[in-house]
C-alpha cells in the first residue's frame, strides 16, 4: 500500500488500467476457451452417436457372432481413421468378439442401451481406461440378422480438435497476457497525455508567488471535468489576494496609528528638553505624555483582544442579561460624554439577550462611541433591544452624515480608512468595529449595519436564542 501511495497518479491509472485488462483479457480468453472445448466436445459427441450408430448397422448386415470374428474387416474399417477411437463388440454373455486399439487399456463395464433405444448426447459416459487413460464412451446393443444380439461399446479417449485445443491453450494465455501488456502500455501513455493539462495547471500554479497573487489559472486550458477544480482554486486565490491586500493595509495603517503617537511623545518631550522648564510645563508634559500612553496602550489591548479571539482564546461566561438594564447602563456610563457633544441617548428595550455581560457592554459601548462622534448637536442617538425571529437583537441609531454604500462591506475591517473625515479623532484607534464583529462570531450572531448618506445610521447586533 505504501508503494502504492507513493505512485504518481499516471502510475496509478496505469496499474490499474493493467489490472482490468488483465481480468477482461482472462476472462474473455477463458470464456471462448471454454465455449469452443464445449464446442468440440458436442461435435466429439456426435461422432460417437454417429459411430456406434453405424456400428450397429454393420451388426445387422452379419449373419452370426462366428461370421464378425472370421471376418470382422467392416468394423475394423470403420475405426481405421481413428487411432484414438476404441471399438469393442461382446456376446452377451461378456465375451470379447472385437477389441481395437487394446493398447489403450481395457473399459470398465457401463450401462447399455437397449436396441429399441436410440443413442443420444446423455447416454455418454466419461470414464477412465485401465491404462489411466480419459475417455468418454457409450454401450448399445445390436442385432444380428440372426437375431442374437451382441453389445457395442464406442469409445474415444481423446479427439484430434481436443488435443489441438490443449496445444493452443498457451498460446491462447500468451496472446492474453502479450494484449493485456500492449493495452496496459497504451493506456499509460494516453492516460499520461490526458493528464498533460493537470500537468500544465500544475506549472501555471507554480508561478503564482505572494507578489503575483493577481495571477490566475487559464480556465480555457483546463479540460471540462477540471473547470469545477480550476475555478475553486481561482476563488482561493481571489480570497488570499484579499486577505494579502487586507494585512498589508493593516501594517500599513498599524503603523501609521503607532506613529503619531509616538511622533508626539518624542517632540513633545525634545522640545521639553531644550530649555528648563516650570514645574507646570513638565506637570503638562506629563499630562499630555500619558494621554498618548493610554491611546497607545488601549490600540495594543484592542490588538491583543482581537488576536486572541480570532484563535478563540477568549472564554466567554454567558448569562441571561436584560436588555433594558444593560442599554440603560450603557447609556449612564455616556452620559458625560453625551451631555458635552450636546446630543441625547434613549433607551427603549425589552426582553433578555444570552450573552457575556462584559463583551456585550464593550460591543455596545463601541457603537454608542461611534454614535456619539458623529451625530449632530442637537440630536438623539437611540438604543433600542427586543426579541425578533432570528434571535435577541440590539439596535444602536443616530442621525448624521451617514456612511456610503460602496465602504460597508469593508467598514468592520481593522484600520479600514474608507472615510479619512471618519477618523480624524484622536481618540479613535479605527480598532472599534473590527472588535464589535469580534464579539459577535464568538458569540454565534452577527452584526449587521444600514446607512443612508446624510440621514439615518444604525447598527444591529443580533445574538442567537438561549
Amino acid at each position: 500500500m505504501k508503494l502504492i501511495r507513493r505512485m504518481s497518479l499516471t502510475s496509478r491509472i496505469g496499474l490499474l488500467f493493467f489490472l482490468l485488462s488483465l481480468l477482461v483479457f482472462s476472462g474473455v480468453g477463458t470464456y471462448l476457451y471454454r465455449s469452443l472445448a464445449a464446442q468440440l466436445e458436442l461435435r466429439d459427441d456426435q461422432e460417437l452417436i454417429g459411430k456406434i450408430s453405424l456400428m450397429r448397422h454393420l451388426a445387422e448386415e452379419s449373419d452370426k457372432v462366428a461370421a464378425i470374428r472370421q471376418d470382422p474387416h467392416y468394423f475394423l474399417d470403420a475405426a481405421a481413421s481413428h487411432d484414438r477411437l476404441i471399438i469393442m463388440l461382446k456376446d452377451m454373455q461378456g465375451n470379447i468378439i472385437l477389441h481395437t486399439n487394446s493398447d489403450q487399456g481395457s473399459l470398465p463395464s457401463i450401462a447399455v442401451l437397449p436396441f429399441e433405444m436410440s443413442p443420444t448426447a446423455k447416454s455418454i459416459t466419461l470414464l477412465w481406461t485401465s491404462s489411466g487413460l480419459t475417455a468418454r464412451a457409450l454401450a448399445a446393443q445390436g442385432k444380428l440378422r440372426s437375431g442374437e444380439k451382441i453389445v457395442i461399446v464406442v469409445a474415444r479417449t481423446a479427439s484430434d480438435r481436443m488435443e489441438l485445443l490443449k496445444t493452443h491453450r498457451v498460446e491462447i494465455g500468451l496472446a492474453a497476457l502479450c494484449g493485456t501488456l500492449l493495452a496496459a502500455l497504451l493506456g499509460y501513455f494516453i492516460v499520461r497525455r490526458g493528464l498533460r493539462p493537470i500537468k500544465l495547471i500544475a506549472g501555471q500554479a507554480s508561478s503564482i508567488t505572494a507578489h503575483r497573487l493577481d495571477t490566475r489559472l487559464d480556465i480555457t486550458s483546463a479540460p471540462q471535468e477540471l473547470h469545477e477544480l480550476v475555478q475553486a482554486f481561482n476563488a482561493m486565490l481571489d480570497r488570499l489576494d484579499a486577505s494579502f491586500q487586507r494585512l498589508s493595509q493593516f501594517s500599513a495603517d498599524l503603523a501609521h496609528d503607532l506613529r503619531t503617537p509616538l511622533n508626539n511623545l518624542m517632540v513633545q518631550t525634545q522640545v521639553a528638553l531644550v530649555q528648563a522648564r516650570s514645574v507646570e510645563d513638565y506637570q503638562g508634559l506629563l499630562i499630555s505624555n500619558v494621554e498618548e500612553y493610554e491611546r497607545l496602550a488601549h490600540m495594543v489591548e484592542s490588538m491583543l483582544f482581537l488576536a486572541r479571539a480570532e484563535h478563540t482564546h477568549v472564554m466567554l461566561n454567558k448569562s441571561a442579561l436584560s436588555m433594558q438594564e444593560e442599554l440603560e447602563r450603557i447609556a449612564d456610563y455616556f452620559e458625560g460624554l453625551a451631555e458635552e457633544a450636546g446630543v441625547n441617548i434613549v433607551v427603549e428595550a425589552g426582553g433578555k439577550v444570552y450573552a457575556d455581560a462584559i463583551l456585550l457592554r464593550r460591543a455596545i459601548g463601541n457603537l454608542v462611541a461611534n454614535a456619539i462622534r458623529y451625530t449632530s448637536t442637537g440630536a438623539t442617538i437611540f438604543l433600542k433591544g427586543g426579541m425578533t425571529a432570528e434571535g435577541a437583537t440590539v439596535m444602536v441609531g443616530n442621525p448624521g452624515p451617514g456612511i456610503a454604500a460602496e465602504h460597508l462591506p469593508y467598514l468592520f475591517n481593522r484600520f479600514y480608512r474608507g472615510d479619512a473625515a471618519r477618523s480624524n479623532f484622536a481618540t479613535s484607534t479605527g480598532l472599534g468595529l473590527a472588535i464589535v464583529q469580534s464579539i459577535m462570531v464568538l458569540h454565534g450572531g452577527k452584526v449587521m449595519v444600514k446607512s443612508e448618506e446624510n440621514a439615518w445610521t444604525e447598527f444591529s447586533l443580533i445574538f442567537p436564542s438561549h
